[in-house]
């Protein structure tokens, strides 16, 4: 997940020089059926990226957290039992 963010740090800092004319070729790149900076785009596609593995994660640890949950339960019923 760092190599997205790392991805759209460049991209960011890109856009803003490009912005403030430093990079002057990279203003007249266009994405032909949005009508938005290519930069603008790649940011765009960094996000859900990110977003899409965030959720990902988020998901993966629901799932670690019922299973521990599942275990301790498991643990206490044992626990009565022997009584």
């Amino acid at each position: 997940m760092i190599w997205w963010v790392f991805l759209l740090v460049i991209l960011t800092v890109l856009s803003y020089l490009s912005d403030i004319g430093l990079i002057t070729f990279m203003k007249d790149w266009r994405v032909p059926f949005l009508n938005a900076s290519l930069l603008s785009f790649l940011m765009l596609l960094c996000m859900l990226g990110l977003l899409g593995r965030m959720m990902q994660k988020s998901k993966k640890g629901e799932k670690e957290t019922l299973r521990e949950r599942i275990e301790q339960l498991e643990r206490e019923i044992s626990g009565f039992r022997e009584k």
